[in-house]
């Protein structure tokens, strides 16, 4: 363990300061899993050309069809779009109001994987709906009403608007899923790609469930169990956060799902303005710390401001740069985050501060550990 006297690289480095890039031998196993894959597709084609099946391909999307196989499935698109538009003729007649053709002329996933000869339940993605767009040529449809707004973003993103708390995440179409916690009942939209990391994750309820489902042109969407997070609560706030396992005391989502979130965050970002003017000097910077505190990561003392995570403990002062300290451990491990915050009640408990240097040196040489 070291010693470190400014603990400002903390603050200007954001997050990468204690929180390092990834582990290593990631970056064989990724290329080991590409040259797997590229071996397996070097052998279909083999196969192919051997049984004698290969055929001029049109490349649709991410997909691509011989011109048979084009053929065959436009003769079923054609079909399957004329039975559906008299189904709508139909129920004009029948309940005499004119009915949006955009809502009724959904594809089911049923049909889509007779059609294409796929099994899209497979991927369980949102973006399924893709599908259905591409061979129709029409474009996605806005969803809004006085809960949410969702609509199309740049490129192949879709953004979902929370009128309630103002809040306004984005989401990439493609792999994004829907999971539902089995013990909770509620369900969350889960970003594709290393999503314990990366991007938003925001709660779903029944209404919001509906406007997805149209948005993406499908009946209902597909919803898996969540898995790999647990749920805790900020006392300071009381807004929930989502910690991936694994990740304590180095990272959580934060879940503002109240008007009530969103005024305890922000009195909490007016609180570091106010009480720190020399540590914090910009709306970005309290938002920063206000952020990081919800999340487990930092604690307000009464001249400064404390740092906890999964590499060690830190302190920076408000008005004298010459107090600042810093106790850092070689690695970061979610069992040294938990005996940081024990050795944070304990202090508390017994009365000391929690900003002396000698509380938390005394706790750390009882325990053998060197510095």
């Amino acid at each position: 363990m070291s010693g470190v006297s400014n603990t400002q690289r903390y603050v200007q480095g954001g997050y990468g300061y204690f929180f390092n890039g990834r582990k290593t031998g990631e970056n064989k196993q990724e290329t080991e899993s590409l040259m797997e894959a590229i071996g397996k597709r070097k052998q279909e084609i083999y196969d192919k050309v051997r049984r004698g099946e290969t055929e001029t391909s049109i490349p649709i999307g991410a997909q691509s069809f011989t011109m048979r196989q084009w053929n065959k499935m436009m003769r079923s698109v054609d079909k399957a779009i004329d039975d559906m538009q008299e189904r709508v003729r139909k129920d004009e007649e029948k309940q005499g109001q004119k009915v949006k053709v955009k809502k009724e002329n959904s594809i089911t996933t049923d049909m889509l994987s007779e059609l294409l000869g796929i099994d899209i339940r497979k991927e369980k993605g949102l973006s399924e709906g893709e599908i259905y767009y591409q061979i129709t040529g029409t474009e996605r449809f806005r969803q809004d009403n006085s809960l949410y707004t969702v609509e199309k973003g740049e490129g192949d993103t879709f953004v979902v608007t929370d009128k309630t708390t103002g809040y306004t995440c984005r989401f990439v179409e493609d792999g994004c899923k829907l999971q539902t916690d089995r013990a909770t009942g509620r369900s969350f939209l889960i970003p594709c790609g290393n999503s314990t990391m990366d991007g938003n994750i925001m709660v779903v309820d029944d209404a919001l469930k509906s406007m997805l489902a149209q948005y993406f042109g499908t009946g209902k969407l597909e919803e898996g169990e969540l898995a790999g997070y647990t749920f805790s609560r900020n006392a300071a706030t009381g807004i929930e956060i989502m910690i991936p396992n694994g990740m304590k005391g180095k990272m959580a989502h934060i879940l503002f799902q109240s008007k009530a979130d969103v005024e305890a965050y922000k009195k909490l970002v007016e609180t570091y303005k106010a009480k720190y003017p020399n540590l914090v000097q910009s709306n970005e910077m309290a938002s920063f710390y206000a952020s990081i505190e919800i999340e487990g990561l930092c604690y307000r003392t009464a001249a400064g401001i404390l740092y906890t995570n999964a590499q060690g403990v830190s302190y920076a002062d408000e008005n004298d740069p010459e107090k600042n300290w810093s106790l850092l451990f070689d690695k970061q491990s979610e069992s040294n985050y938990d005996m940081i915050m024990e050795m944070m009640e304990g202090i508390i408990g017994s009365r000391k501060d929690i900003q002396e240097y000698q509380e938390w040196e005394k706790r750390l040489n009882a325990l053998h550990i060197p510095q």
